[in-house]
């Protein structure tokens, strides 16, 4: 948490002047794999340390027993809030994607055979992680009754879930002047990233088989890693479009680094806290990912816009219009305000 929060301010001071001084190295052209740079990159390193040790040590000293119900309570929020990002930071990158595979207006493939196909192809990806997460990379045939009975809710929570929300989404991929079928897509990435969450999830509680630490460890690690990425490609993208300074370049790194540590940190210390286990809570965020993801989907739908063809008729009226029909519009807006103090 404290790493956290001092790359937080590294990414608000880092364009400005002392930013740069104290936390830019330049290569000069001398590639970054040179032993100057990389020295030169860790002595960087160390105001942001400082400052990381600076506010533990103030957490430390302030916090006592009586005050220690509240921490708990901050450290869920922030947890809950984290859970929410990485949902809403998975879903922004796949309308990004949407946004670029979009071409002229098509209709939405949702008649009755495409639906299906869509959920059978999510339970065949799904398929060999329940079989490897779930089943121990085993033959389902010699697990017993119980662990059938808990993978086999969990396919049919996908098949609910499939058809739930095609009826969902309907109305946002068939809207007019838009690509259906990139819609059709993004839908489908968008849908099968959430089950992925929900097997995380399901895999975690306390119903099911445990899991190794190591397993569970690697698996955080690609799932942050790409929210992560994610994070800093949207917080960029918005940056440079908005002309924030804070979200472009370098401070979008570290505020992607910022949010992997608060991710991480709110994990660890709530579930040292409330005394629980770790497994329980990361299946809390990735149930809480996985229901931000499927709620919001009609939302992202609609963000992806409308079709590129659709897009070039609906340009200003004012880019169409030549000279003289320019002049004339400013003519008759002219003699309408004359008529009016008359």
């Amino acid at each position: 948490v404290s790493l956290s929060l001092s790359y937080m301010i590294a990414a608000l001071i880092r364009p400005s002047r002392l930013g740069r001084f104290l936390l830019t190295v330049e290569s000069n052209g001398e590639g970054v794999l040179k032993k100057k740079y990389l020295t030169k990159g860790l002595i960087k390193t160390l105001p942001v340390i400082a400052l990381a040790s600076l506010i533990w040590y103030f957490l430390n000293i302030s916090l006592n027993k009586e005050n220690l119900n509240d921490l708990k309570l901050i450290l869920a929020m922030m947890f809950i809030a984290m859970s929410l990002f990485q949902g809403l930071t998975l879903t922004v990158g796949w309308i990004e994607y949407g946004k670029k595979i979009r071409g002229p207006a098509r209709d939405s493939r949702s008649g009755v055979n495409q639906p299906l196909f869509r959920i059978v192809i999510s339970l065949l990806l799904l398929a060999p992680l329940v079989w490897w997460f779930g089943y121990g990379a085993v033959n389902p045939s010699n697990a017993n009754f119980s662990t059938n009975v808990v993978w086999f809710i969990f396919l049919m929570t996908i098949v609910f879930l499939g058809l739930l929300m095609e009826r969902y989404t309907k109305s946002s991929r068939e809207g007019a002047g838009v690509d259906g079928v990139a819609l059709d897509r993004v839908y489908f990435l968008i849908f099968i990233t959430s089950c992925w969450h929900l097997l995380s999830s399901w895999r975690r509680a306390p119903f099911t088989v445990d899991q190794s630490s190591v397993g569970l460890f690697i698996e955080e690690s690609i799932l942050m890693s790409i929210t992560i990425v994610l994070a800093v490609w949207s917080l960029s993208k918005k940056g440079i479009k908005r002309g924030w300074k804070i979200f472009q370049g370098q401070s979008a790194i570290f505020w992607g680094v910022c949010f992997g540590l608060a991710y991480c940190g709110s994990v660890s210390s709530l579930t040292v806290l409330s005394e629980g286990s770790l497994m329980t809570t990361t299946a809390i965020g990735h149930a809480i990912t996985a229901i931000v993801m499927l709620a919001i989907c009609p939302i992202a739908l609609s963000r992806v816009g409308l079709s590129e063809e659709l897009e070039e008729r609906l340009e200003p009226s004012e880019h169409s219009l030549t000279p003289e029909q320019s002049a004339r519009v400013e003519e008759s807006g002219d003699d309408d305000i004359v008529e009016l103090v008359d």
